[in-house]
Order: structure tokens, then sequence, then C-alpha cells
């Protein structure tokens, strides 16, 4: 009766007013006595015998400690984004938590008391084991940098809320769990020390109103925070789930404790599975015939990296384009250069020379310039990018030290699509230019009036996008057509052997002919092959089975000259090749006039003239 009594006792101290944590204890799974109603219980009358003893305790440790402690070692949390680093629980009020969840140390072996039999297991997800790599970090004084999380304002560290302490300024187990009551969250239980519903008890630490580059700058009226779609775990939708819908704080299977591996965490919900009513399935276009490689170049994506443009490290993960934590619902349309609202502070790089940081990034292009931009080790030219078609070598690609380069491309004061910069030329210098772009039934779109961009999007995107008319989810994830493009651009097949003559492509018209994409914006039938900017476009097109691309440099001319360049001419050097004379290129000699000096289809031109 006295060791009852004792151990009741002390359990009530430290009560807070209202509140019996004795009665809370002896209901959980923590109480291993015989009448306990965990899966571990054992012989012994006493419920707190197996953690607290009045005499003989393990002196090292407060609370009258009576669990045998581990000894470790232990393998900390690591990440990119840690400014601190974890110390060892060893030396910390956590290890009396590992003493048990280590599952190193048998319970019921007591320091005051021998070993106390019992019978039963813990289940497996409560062992946290030895490597605590895939586990919020524990032993951890925070340091404020001010940017990346967690946004603890003060020095000593406090968090938000008074519920989640920092016992010595440190994160510890007791920081989000209270051994003695374990359903301060109805929903959960877990011993929380308060409610997680609505990521209350994680934002406590990880302060979302800061300013950008923190890494959680916009979650606050988000997608996903505000998401409404039901997911049965935890808090019944993805909105209060919060952070947990990614997020795992014991047993994560990545860096930034992912419940997934990066993104297979996007696709528990993306997939067009896991919440009702389903998400439109932005996955499925990952297995379409050209997609981004989030396979092949998967697994490298860290939040807190710096090193922009990619150069070695190259990934194409979903964190890539899209920020998650601000990430917004696309229900609107935004005016190019801006971010779509999918893309809201995503990261990228400036639009000039391609080489600074962009955090958060402003406009579409610059997240794209990541990778597509100024960045060392673009695939373009190795074998292996030909399975998102084939990308020609053109007359000045010998000429440039980066040929692949689409921010020199698109910054081109030669020619290029009005990308970075608004579009300048007037509608009598390119009489085929649509008033608006055509959507994918046919309708009319966004302007193209003069002074307006357009987006990298425009181009690149689901073949049945929803933002241009279509039924699937828009953006660059995969495509039915080569180089993820939205629409049909059929370039010529290189011959046989060389000196054959390409077999061409025969024209065909309309929304889903062959130069579909051109045909968005530029009117093919009603214009170019009405030669109204080129008198022999409809003889190359119709009569020469001759295709867009052994013209024209789709993006803009990276070198060359306005003379010989003009109107992002730029040959396709596996069709074209010199004439006899040696020589290759279009001289421009005036407004819809120039000559060439090529062979293409057979045909010397040495020069041919177009007035």
């Amino acid at each position: 009766m006295r060791k009852a009594l004792w151990t009741l006792a002390a359990l009530a101290v430290s009560a807070a007013p209202g509140q019996n944590r004795v009665t809370e204890v002896l209901n959980t799974p923590h109480n291993l006595s015989a009448g306990g109603p965990g899966p571990v219980t054992s012989g012994d009358t006493r419920a707190c015998i197996f953690c607290h003893i009045p005499h003989n305790a393990d002196t090292r440790f407060p609370y009258l400690w009576n669990q045998q402690s581990s000894e470790g070692p232990y393998t900390p949390y690591q990440s990119p984004t840690l400014d601190a680093v974890p110390g060892n629980p060893a030396g910390t009020s956590s290890r009396l938590c590992l003493s048990c969840h280590d599952g190193t140390v048998a319970l019921g072996t007591t320091v005051g008391s021998g070993t106390i039999p019992v019978s039963g297991s813990m289940s497996p997800e409560t062992v946290l084991g030895q490597n605590l790599g895939g586990d919020h970090p524990i032993a951890l004084r925070p340091v404020d940098d001010g940017q990346l999380y967690p946004g603890l304002s003060q020095t000593p560290a406090v968090s938000s809320d008074p519920d989640v302490t920092l016992p010595e300024d440190r994160v510890e187990c007791l920081s989000c769990h209270d051994p003695h009551i374990q359903n301060k969250d109805p929903a959960r239980g877990k011993f929380l020390v308060r409610s997680n519903e609505g990521g209350a008890l994680c934002l406590a630490c990880h302060d979302v109103t800061r300013p950008a580059p923190n890494s959680l700058a916009g979650w606050m009226g988000s997608a996903h925070q505000a998401a409404t779609h039901t997911r049965n775990e935890y808090y019944g939708n993805v909105g209060s789930n919060a952070c947990l819908s990614c997020h795992a704080p014991h047993g994560a299977t990545d860096q930034v404790l992912l419940r997934a591996v990066e993104e297979n965490t996007c696709a528990e919900c993306h997939a067009g599975t896991g919440t009702s009513p389903a998400l439109p399935p932005v996955m499925n276009a990952f297995t379409l015939p050209y997609a981004h490689p989030t396979t092949t170049k998967s697994g490298l994506h860290q939040p807190g990296e710096n090193a922009y443009p990619l150069n070695g490290n190259r990934h194409a993960e979903c964190a890539d384009c899209h920020n998650p934590h601000a990430a917004l619902t696309p229900g609107f349309s935004p005016t190019p250069p801006s971010l779509p609202p999918a893309m809201a502070e995503a990261t990228g790089v400036d639009s000039l020379s391609g080489l600074t940081a962009q955090k958060p990034a402003t406009k579409e292009h610059e997240v794209c310039f990541k990778c597509h931009g100024a960045g060392a080790g673009k695939p373009q030219a190795t074998p292996g990018y030909a399975v998102y078609g084939r990308t020609p070598w053109r007359v000045t690609d010998d000429t440039v030290g980066d040929p692949f380069n689409t921010v020199a491309e698109f910054n081109s004061s030669v020619a290029r699509h009005n990308v970075t910069m608004p579009r300048q030329r007037s509608n009598s210098e390119v009489p085929s230019l649509r008033s608006n772009m055509l959507t994918l039934t046919g309708a009319p779109g966004r302007s193209l009036a003069a002074g307006t961009y357009i987006y990298c999007g425009d181009c690149h995107n689901n073949s049945q996008a929803r933002n241009d008319g279509g039924s699937q989810p828009s953006g660059v994830h995969g495509s039915n057509w080569p180089h993820i493009l939205e629409r049909r651009y059929e370039a010529e097949v290189p011959p046989a052997q060389p000196g054959d003559d390409s077999p061409g492509v025969q024209y065909q018209p309309g929304l889903n002919g062959t130069y579909a994409l051109c045909d968005k914006c530029h009117d093919i039938a009603n214009s170019i092959l009405m030669n109204r900017s080129f008198k022999l476009h409809k003889k190359h097109i119709q009569g020469e089975d001759t295709s867009c691309s052994t013209c024209h440099d789709p993006h803009g001319i990276n070198g060359g000259s306005v003379t010989n360049n003009h109107a992002l001419i730029n040959f396709d050097l596996a069709i074209v090749g010199p004439s006899k004379s040696g020589r290759l290129r279009y001289e421009r000699t005036g407004t819809f006039r120039g000559r060439c000096y090529l062979t293409c289809h057979g045909e010397n031109h040495d020069p041919k003239m177009y007035h």
C-alpha cells in the first residue's frame, strides 16, 4: 500500500490544476501493471514503478528514474536545412523515453526494483531503434537564421505555444509528448502535448509568418493548408491534417521527414487516389511517352540547396517546380510572365544571366532556367536525351559555347520568342500571328497583342492540359508529344545515308495537324500557306514536305546575326547542308525578301532569291 501511495503522490505533485495525471496515466499503455490497458502488462500491481521509484533511483537523471537506461549509440537526424546539429540524446531527458522506445533494453528492467517480468510487446511503430535518422531531431538547440525553418524567433528559443516546451532550450521528446496523458489530442492520442489539428503542434516552432526564403512562407492560404478534400487519417481532411499529410515525425524515409520518398509522397494524393473527391491524377502524366525524368533524375532535391543553376547535381523532383508549402490551387489565369498559382514561392534563377538564384522566383521561366538555362551538364547533346525526341543541331550552335542555354536564346537581340521579353514586332512584320492564341478546342485564348509575353508552358504542357481547354492536369509533367510539347510539332527525319534526301513531313492541317503547335499562334492556313510572309512557304511546306523545324529555331537565336537569322531562321544541319560553293546561310535583303545558300531536298541554292 505504501508503494502505491508514494507513486500516486509523485504523479500528483506535477499535475496541472483540475487535471488528475494519476488517473490519466493509469488508462494509458504506459501503465504496465497487471491492470494496464496496453499491449504490455505484468503481474505487478504498481503502475508507476516501471519509470519511477522513491529510493535507489538512477542518480544520473531527475524524476526518481527507475527504468534501466539505454546507452546508445544513436544515429541522429540529419538534413541540409538544419543550422543546428542534433546532440546525443543519451545526455538529455529524451534518453528516458528512449530507455523503452529504442528497444534495446527489456521493459521491466529497473534500477531499484530488479527485473519485473512483463508479457506482450510494444507495437512496431513505437520502437524507434537507435537510428533516429527518420525521426524528428531531438537533443537539438535551435539556431535562428531568420530564413529556414524552424523559425524560433528568440535566443534562447521559445515556441509560440505554452504547451510546447523546450527543456533546457532544446527540442526533446517532451517538447511534443506528455508521457502521463495520452489523449490531449483526442484524434491521435500519441501522448501529444496538444492537438495537432491544422498543424498547431508543428507550427508552435515552425514559423509560417516569415517572408521568403523561409521554406514555410506562404503556408497560410495555400492549396494544402486550405484543402477540404477528405483524407480520413488523423483529422479528416488534407487541410486539417496539415503537416501530417506529407510529413512523418517518426519513421520517415526522407531527410525532410517525408512520409515516402519524394514524388511518392505527392502521389499519395495526386495520383487520383487518397482523397475524396479525388484530385486530378497529375502523376499519370509521368507515364506518358514523354515526361520529366522524375525517376532517372531522382533523389537529389533538398529544400535548402543554394546551387542554382543546377549543374552536376541535376534533378527533376516535384519540389523543383512546386513549393508544397505555398502552392496555390490553379483557380485563376495569371498573366505571363508571372508565376502560375501551382508554382507559387518556387525557386529559380534570374532571366538575364541565368546564374543568380531567385528565392522565390517571380516568373515562370525563372523556374525552368534552373535546369534549362546557363547551368552546366544539360543533356541535350547526349545520346540518352533522344528519348525526348530529336534535338536539331543548328547553324549557330557551332559558334557559341553553350548552344542549349535557353536564357541566351530568349534574350537574343537577333530573333526570339517573347518569353523573357515582351513582343515587340508589329503585326505587319509578323502577318501570320493571330490576335489570340488558340486553345486545344480551337477557341480564342490569351491575347497575343504587342507588349505581351508567352509562357514556357504555352508550348511545353500536357497534351490535354486543362488550362488550355483539355481534360487533364496542366503542367510540363508529361505529354504524348516529343519534348513534352502540348501539341503536335513534326520535325523531319534525317536521311538514312549522308547525302541522301530527307523523306520530309507530309503536311496535315488543323488542331491536330503536323504543325499544330505553331498553328496555335500562327495562322498556317490563312497566312503562311498564302505566302504572306514568305513567297514560297506553301511550296516548301506542301510541295517539298519541309517542316517548320527545318528552317526555324523555336526558342531564339543563340549567336547569329540579324541578317542571317531573321525570323528565327537557323537551319537544322541534319536536313540542310552547304551549297556547292560551300556556303550555308540565309541572308535577309529586306522585308519578306532574302536569299539562301544551301542544299536541301536535293536542290542546290547558290543562292536562291526570294522577293
